[in-house]
């Protein structure tokens, strides 16, 4: 469950201006301060996941022989605030006042970091969040983009899309997409072709999912000094705020894996002060728009805060929110009302890390989580994956084409060598909830 969203009981009396710069915001895009990129943390990641319910699209009722459909929601709420706002309406929640996108994008121009959260599997969202870069890239060239769906050690990789020097299937094999993030990529393609296109430096800020899942099940203090010096060096968890919102999703969201609340919170706060400590490690005297999901953002003590503390630099946060919700006052200094639509679900889980071979035939299996559909078959670390369903594979591409091809099938007969031994094994797959998704407001 991927814990994306955070709570504070102590309402925002004005609109952060923290950390205004002494110099305006035109100074780090004119010609004479060259474009830094700057030491890139090896570290920050996807991790450890906490699911809530999202919006309920559809109610139905059933009686003797009907089945009645709910009307659909078209308006979002801010608690305390008789009036409501419809799809494409951008409001503070402060104030309740409604803005237009000018005065919005007048007001983003002030500051240098630029927060744009999303919930993952919501289209409209990522709209919204390539509307705002392509405003402020307007604005300042030199524009620095921090990505939550990008582990920092694909920093090389990151660099090369910027350049053009890979095509989409190069890149979206050397940063491994189907399995660190998994999300539709048609969701992210428009913003990371304009990326390309514009040559601006995306920055990945996540961190590997398998040091944030440990603290979670054993606590920060059992990391090895490897796994240490992939997360930030600073961990903050004395936020009030933060704590009591976390611990209502806890206790809502209990798991067999993770029974200690205080690990559960330590998990969370290494994921956000990770990607805090990245961002600061990014920024030097640029601008820099952050990409990442609404409950990194939400109330601000998720990275906002924890970046602020690192380098003073003055911020906003946009939050889309999709209509159907309430939000309270406090949540962002904007936010964006969308849509309603289905959200895309994450592909489904078959729970096995893949490296193409040498000789271009097969994929060695390096890794099997366990209690997935992959270990439940009865694959092993060092199989080679030799076929799917009959199709030949020779690169995590190859493996992508034939799931999609499948149309959802639930299960996939997986074609394994074995020190020189054949075998066919049944891979009987548990598709993601399309329902659940992240916390969001």
């Amino acid at each position: 469950m991927l814990i994306n969203s955070t709570g504070s009981t102590t309402p925002l009396k004005t609109m952060s201006t923290r950390g205004t710069q002494p110099y305006p915001w035109y100074s780090s895009c004119s010609k004479e301060m060259p474009r830094s990129k700057g030491n890139r943390r090896k570290w920050f990641a996807k991790g450890l996941a906490f699911f809530a319910a999202s919006v309920l699209l559809y109610l139905f009722v059933s009686g003797c022989t009907a089945i009645q459909k709910q009307r659909m929601p078209t308006e979002m709420r801010i608690k305390g605030v008789s009036e409501v706002f419809k799809a494409g309406t951008i409001v503070r929640p402060e104030t309740g006042v409604v803005v237009s996108f000018d005065e919005l994008l007048a007001d983003l121009e002030t500051v240098r970091i630029v927060y744009i959260g999303e919930t993952h599997p919501y289209k409209a969202h990522h709209t919204v969040q390539l509307k705002i870069l392509k405003a402020l890239f307007e604005k300042c060239p030199d524009l620095l983009v921090g990505m939550e769906m990008f582990h920092a050690s694909y920093q090389d990789v990151l660099d090369q899309w910027s350049s053009d020097l890979l095509d989409e299937t190069s890149f979206l094999e050397a940063v491994d997409w189907e399995n660190t993030w998994r999300f539709d990529f048609g969701l992210y393609r428009p913003i990371l072709e304009f990326i390309r296109l514009e040559s601006l430096e995306a920055v990945g800020l996540n961190v590997p999912s398998s040091v944030v899942e440990k603290v979670a099940r054993e606590g920060l203090s059992n990391l090895s000094d490897e796994e240490r010096s992939q997360i930030a060096q600073e961990i903050d968890t004395s936020q009030e705020g933060h704590r009591a919102y976390v611990k209502r999703i806890f206790e809502s969201h209990k798991s067999d894996e993770v029974k200690e609340f205080e690990s559960f919170y330590e998990a969370q706060c290494v994921w956000d002060d990770s990607m805090a400590e990245a961002i600061a490690g990014a920024i030097h005297n640029n601008r820099m728009v952050v990409l990442a999901g609404n409950g990194h953002i939400v109330h601000k003590f998720g990275i906002p805060d924890r970046a602020h503390k690192r380098t003073s630099a003055s911020f906003r946060t946009v939050m889309p929110v999709a209509v159907g919700r309430e939000v309270e006052h406090d949540v962002a200094d904007y936010i964006w009302v969308t849509p309603l639509s289905m959200p895309m679900p994450k592909r489904p889980l078959v729970g096995i890390r893949l490296k193409a071979m040498d000789q271009g035939e097969g994929l060695l299996i390096q890794g099997v989580m366990d209690k997935s559909p992959a270990a439940k078959a009865g694959i092993k670390p060092q199989d080679i994956l030799v076929a799917i369903d009959g199709r030949p594979v020779s690169s995590p591409m190859d493996v992508h084409k034939v799931m999609v091809a499948s149309k959802g099938a639930p299960t996939h007969l997986f074609k394994i060598e074995r020190q020189g031994e054949i075998l066919e094994l049944t891979i009987r797959l548990k598709r993601p909830d399309s329902s659940r998704t992240e916390v969001s407001p």
